[in-house]
């Protein structure tokens, strides 16, 4: 890419997110399938542009991720907050957003400052407790999973996905797509709108196992197509599914 078009290409996404990055943020937040963003925004974004966003947004906001699920997703991260004072001027204030405290299904982030305790604890060693599903023992999959969320939190429950295509060869990349395919065909129209619009970058992902999630999971599993681990990290805990 030579400079102007490098410009260019620079420009037009700055445009983009100036013009309609937050309410991107804000689709991805309440479960807009990536179709449905498209068709809601005012200003004429690009498919691609729209999935750009969305994609970092999910990676930052740690509802994907690129690694399993670890203890480091306890770390407070850094934000910047707007303020408004009695006289309407605004201002931006750096805080550390603690997510620990999002223990439910429908919690909210704590903005706190975390204390020593709390920084102690992330740097306890990190032991997983595993186990694999087993339906006479543990029952239908949808109240496992749902039982877990309840008790550890959405926030810090994850499940494996592994819907993307490998990177040997073109004839594996073509055999995972046709897999993938006939995985989704279990799926209504609104969760396979969901999972397609996901641009899945490498062979595995891991997606916060929220309501969602879990029911595309449990229906896929139903199937007999999904085989995966599910991850709560609060509890320390490691589920792994087989067909």
């Amino acid at each position: 890419m030579d400079g102007t078009n490098y410009f260019q290409s620079a420009l037009s996404g700055y445009v983009t997110e100036a013009a309609c990055g937050g309410a991107i943020r804000h689709l991805t937040d309440i479960g807009c399938t990536l179709n449905q963003m498209v068709d809601r925004l005012d200003y004429p974004a690009s498919r691609e542009k729209v999935q750009r966003i969305m994609m970092t947004h999910l990676y930052e906001s740690h509802v994907l991720l690129r690694k399993e699920p670890s203890g480091d997703l306890f770390a407070p991260q850094e934000q910047f907050v707007q303020e408004q004072d009695a006289y309407g001027r605004r201002t931006m204030r750096k805080v550390l957003v603690d997510y620990k405290g999002q223990n439910n299904l429908t919690g909210v982030a704590d903005v706190t400052l975390p204390s020593k305790g709390k920084e102690a604890a992330q740097m306890r060693t990190f032991l997983w407790k595993e186990a694999v599903y087993d339906p006479g023992r543990d029952g239908k999959l949808t109240e496992l999973l749902h039982r877990k969320c309840e008790k550890y939190g959405e926030t810090y429950s994850y499940v494996s996905c592994p819907f993307g295509k490998p990177i040997d060869d073109q004839y594996s990349q073509n055999r995972a797509e046709t897999v993938v395919e006939e995985r989704m065909s279990c799926l209504n129209g609104r969760q396979r709108e969901y999972l397609q619009g996901i641009r899945w970058e490498q062979p595995v992902l891991y997606h916060r196992l929220n309501r969602r999630m879990l029911e595309i999971i449990s229906k896929l599993y139903e199937a007999g197509a999904y085989e995966g681990v599910c991850f709560f990290v609060t509890g320390q805990e490691k589920i792994t599914i087989l067909p």
